[in-house]
């Protein structure tokens, strides 16, 4: 298969950088360059493409916020962030990015994330899948991506956002609309303006006062259910 790729960054060497390390790849063809994202976004609109490696960071319209216009897209691209700080990494796997390269461009991790596109299962008309959906939590000071099978549920307590497992309780540097969000096409119900959960992790539903519910999760913790979401959760479950 041959991908055809497209660069936005508003530093013209950036992109050049980038152009010139794809040309060592034979199955990547440059298809254009843009240093400005709404250039881009009215290219891609008319053409469609495999792979875009798209800036963070620029006037105008961001490449976050490009990304999130391409969703509408009937084929949006895969999109490989392009950063000058590793903790944008963070902001770059809240949307389905497949993987991100921060500045300068170091030719061993180019070459991974290409290795990743390449490793995606195709459908029978040769597209690439999307990216698996990814929860990033902090660990230690590093960046973890979860899975959402392994969330049981997602709290926010005043400001700050967590999530828990089965085992542990990490923060999120995602407010908890921005985590629904993501996981509106998995098995997640917002069931208070506080908590999100993993309709698979729960292990009892209890009727509670004045029409709501108290629901205990399999990892023990109880989560309770607002009486505006109580209709929300027996639809769920058929009740």
């Amino acid at each position: 298969m041959r991908y055809k790729v497209v660069i936005v960054d508003d530093e013209a060497p950036i992109c050049d950088e980038i152009e010139y390390l794809l040309k060592q790849y034979v199955d990547i063809e440059i298809c254009a360059k843009f240093s400005r994202a709404a250039d881009a976004l009215a290219y891609l609109v008319e053409h469609s493409i495999d792979i875009l490696f798209l800036d963070i960071q620029m006037p105008g319209l961001s490449g976050l916020e490009l990304a999130q216009k391409l969703k509408q897209l009937s084929r949006p691209p895969l999109i490989v962030f392009v950063t000058a700080f590793t903790e944008h990494a963070l902001e770059a796997f809240a949307t389905s990015a497949v993987g991100y390269l921060t500045k300068p461009i170091e030719e061993d991790r180019l070459a991974e994330v290409l290795r990743k596109i390449r490793s995606f299962s195709l459908h029978g008309s040769g597209e690439a899948q999307p990216a698996l959906c990814r929860i990033c939590v902090l660990e230690k000071g590093n960046i973890v991506p979860l899975d959402p099978k392994d969330i049981v549920f997602v709290q926010v307590n005043e400001k700050d956002v967590f999530v828990h497992t089965a085992e542990n309780k990490q923060l999120c540097p995602l407010s908890l609309k921005e985590v629904e969000e993501l996981l509106e096409e998995q098995s997640f119900l917002r069931v208070h303006r506080q908590y999100l959960v993993n309709l698979a992790e729960i292990r009892e539903i209890v009727p509670w006062f004045h029409g709501s519910f108290l629901l205990r999760m399999k990892n023990g913790h109880e989560v309770p259910v607002s009486r505006n979401k109580a209709k929300a959760l027996k639809q769920a479950f058929g009740f």
